[in-house]
């Protein structure tokens, strides 16, 4: 069964920003936040794994720097730093003044490769932009200083790169093989290099104004993968006619609206010598986008994410999408293709849920593991009310398909705490966890990664804030400075046997509250308990009994049954109870008339504490 084996975070932004500090909020260098992650895998070696990612957000386009976390024991420890002079932020190094969409690939001999946009935001205009690699050749140790493919003065037109290496072996593949592919509004265009990629002079040749085109039109998100024929296949987001339009010197244009998923496919890439162009088959559309956008933040809009099963060579995308709904809110979908992209399924949904809940589903990622498993995750939030600061949790899930994805396992939570959007980076008038995450999974090995905002201490007030226009948008001002705190997070996920294997944390576990009995002088409740994930048992159950005062404001009962000063109803004052699976409390008291709540929670001896949830909570009336 599919186990949260764990999660940690990988490090933390130590560049801090900028002084004196512009006085345009929307330049300031954001500390203390890392965002828009992206990992990869060592196929040789899957404890080797490499997760990179924006360092210092900056409101109006890109960040300080791109950073990078590496782990050779499965993500149990972590070393973590910047990619080398890509920027000239203070002691970088670099030659521009922004990086931005960082991401990640592994090839053979346990060589990484991060691919990194970089361009100029206020020198000369913000015409100039790049494409930049960094290459480790000792997995994700060290780094090689970047080489720039892509460098020129047109107004910020390079946008949304993506990487992928040819790991494969046999007829039609190049194993070793890297390609990069982004979107210059239009046209979509790539470039490879087959060996030694830490040299400029073997990539294809830079042709400055015009790289090899994928496809002539606009496109964005361009997400590529090796086909198992040992093709290039790409998903994007694709509109004819129309582009999005993009100011000099900012990044990441708005996804369009009418926009369509395609498949474009140049099926003899692993076959064609360097350094000779791909040829590339027409589009192939997937799906209409019907992504609702995701209010108060700045996230996927429908972007899509892709992988292939290397095994069957089925190929899977996934997108936020909101076909299925009657609300603002999104569902994690997939479509699928057994025939190299020629057809593509109609796209399903794969969470649970109703289709005007309030609960949106974005950031969608996939992963298809050796064995064929089939991984999608997908942030979770709560956005029924109170907009537009809504629910400030947002969690990750993980769903497991053993069918090509025909079913999906129920959502697996995969963060051990969840992430807080008031503490986010600030951009596009929203919150930012990003506009994609990634999954990735190799050996039995699957690894989830995203951003997660956290105060550093349970009074620290909010650095985002509603925006008094009444939009469904927030604001970053001065006061919220110093405030935001988000770093890149990791999350194990191995299929284990139950009571058997590495665990180190579990599925939540689920408490029942069974009986409430309440007497002169005698309060009772009773219960069950279950360990859902790693069957290693329950340690323990605590209960907390509340009567509710006024203004959010609750008396908790002591193990006396007395009820002590008022505190908020959140800070939950909990009493062991007597054995686990059944449990019961007994309280000698005689309680006083009011409303009074009840909640129960399981330790597991995994260390796994339970999270609230409908079975664990009671209210009850004493008259």
């Amino acid at each position: 069964m599919p186990t949260l084996v764990r999660d940690v975070r990988t490090g933390v932004d130590k560049l801090g920003t900028r002084n004196p500090q512009p006085a345009d909020i929307q330049e300031y260098v954001q500390r203390d936040t890392q965002i828009e992650p992206s990992i990869a895998v060592n196929p040789a070696n899957p404890r080797n794994v490499v997760a990179v990612y924006q360092e210092g957000r900056i409101a109006d386009g890109g960040d300080a720097t791109n950073g990078y976390a590496t782990s050779f024991d499965a993500g149990k420890t972590w070393r973590y730093g910047e990619l080398p002079n890509l920027t000239t932020f203070p002691h970088q190094g670099g030659m521009f003044e922004r990086a931005s969409d960082a991401v990640v690939a592994f090839g053979p001999h346990n060589t990484v490769y991060a691919n990194s946009l970089v361009f100029d935001f206020n020198t000369g205009g913000g015409l100039r932009s790049g494409i930049a690699v960094n290459v480790s050749k000792d997995g994700g140790r060290h780094w090689s200083k970047p080489v720039i493919l892509q460098d020129d003065k047109l107004g910020g037109l390079n946008d949304k790169n993506w990487i992928v290496v040819d790991n494969g072996s046999g007829a039609g593949h190049h194993k070793g093989r890297v390609y990069v592919v982004w979107d210059r509004v239009a046209p979509v265009v790539y470039d490879y290099c087959d060996h030694d990629c830490d040299k400029r002079a073997n990539w294809l040749p830079n042709f400055q104004t015009l790289s090899p085109v994928v496809f002539p039109g606009q496109g964005i998100g361009a997400y590529p993968l090796v086909m198992k024929s040992g093709g290039l296949g790409i998903v994007l987001d694709t509109t004819s006619p129309g582009a999005p339009t993009q100011p000099a010197g900012g990044d990441e244009p708005e996804v369009p609206s009418g926009t369509s998923h395609v498949f474009i496919s140049a099926p003899n890439a692993g076959s064609t010598p360097y350094p000779l162009p791909l040829t590339f088959q027409p589009p192939i559309e997937i799906a209409e986008n019907h992504s609702n956008g995701v209010r108060a933040q700045r996230a996927a809009d429908g972007l899509p994410a892709a992988a292939v099963d290397l095994k069957s060579g089925a190929l899977y995308a996934v997108f936020d999408d909101g076909r299925f709904r009657t609300d603002k809110a999104n569902d994690a979908v997939i479509s699928t293709s057994s025939d190299n992209g020629t057809t593509w399924s109609t796209p399903k949904k794969v969470n649970p849920g109703g289709k005007a809940d309030g609960i949106d589903h974005y950031n969608v990622t996939v992963a298809v593991g050796t064995s064929g498993r089939v991984h999608v995750a997908y942030r979770q939030r709560n956005e029924s009310r109170n907009s537009p600061l809504f629910s400030p949790t947002i969690d990750t899930y993980d769903q497991e398909s053993r069918n090509g994805g025909k079913t999906f396992s129920a959502p697996l939570k995969v963060d051990v705490k969840p992430s807080n959007a008031w503490y986010d980076a600030f951009s596009r008038d929203g919150s930012f966890e990003g506009d994609y995450n990634e999954t990735a999974s190799a050996g039995g090995y699957t690894y989830i990664t995203r951003a997660q905002g956290t105060p550093l201490h349970r009074r620290e007030p909010p650095a985002l804030i509603k925006n008094p226009d009444g939009s469904d948008t927030v604001l970053l001002t001065n006061s919220g400075k110093g405030h935001q705190h988000q770093r890149n997070w990791v999350a194990l996920i191995r299929d284990l046997t139950a009571g058997h294997g590495p665990c180190v944390a579990s599925n939540s576990p689920r408490t029942t509250i069974r009986h409430i009995r309440i007497r002169a002088n005698e309060v009772a409740f009773r219960g069950t308990a279950r360990d859902l994930g790693c069957k290693r048992g329950i340690k323990r159950v605590e209960v907390a009994l509340a009567r509710k005062v006024k203004g959010h404001r609750c008396r908790f009962a002591d193990r006396s049954g007395n009820l002590g000063p008022r505190a908020a109803c959140s800070h939950r004052r909990f009493i062991r109870a007597k054995g686990t699976s059944p449990w019961r409390l007994t309280l000698v008291t005689d309680l006083p008339d009011g409303h009074y709540e009840l909640w129960a929670r399981a330790v597991t001896r995994s260390g796994f504490r339970e999270g609230p949830a409908g079975r664990n909570r009671r209210a009850f009336v004493v008259r």
